[in-house]
């Protein structure tokens, strides 16, 4: 296991699908990071040298948003839209779904009550 962004990556993993397990980077956005770094689809991330995961680290540090920065910003906007009283703010208030799914059937999870 490798540590990067205080999230435990598999050495063993390819570098696109190993990016991925950071939280806030999707498919779309770890290809994009590969093409800008010059990384090969065939890399893993134990064959990356020190040089390639600090360039990786400081690309992604620089230019997108993880982790816990993004974690309490997602939280701070629930709470924006519950404080303003929008209707994703009131769904989430009463812990019911906020996208428009029935709840006549479905959503027995969210229900709760």
């Amino acid at each position: 296991m490798v540590y990067l962004l205080n999230t435990e990556i598999s050495e063993h993993k390819k570098t696109e699908v190993a990016i991925q397990q950071i939280f806030g980077i999707g498919k779309k956005q770890s290809l994009q990071i590969c093409k800008q770094i010059g990384l090969t689809k065939k890399s893993s991330i134990k064959k990356l040298n020190n040089n390639l995961k600090n360039k990786l680290i400081q690309y992604i540090e620089k230019n997108i948003e993880i982790g816990e920065d993004l974690k309490q910003q997602l939280a701070q906007n629930l709470e924006h839209k519950i404080k303003i009283k929008c209707y994703k703010g009131q769904r989430s208030r009463i812990k019911l779904p906020r996208r428009g799914q029935r709840t006549h059937t479905n959503a027995k999870t969210t229900k709760k009550i």
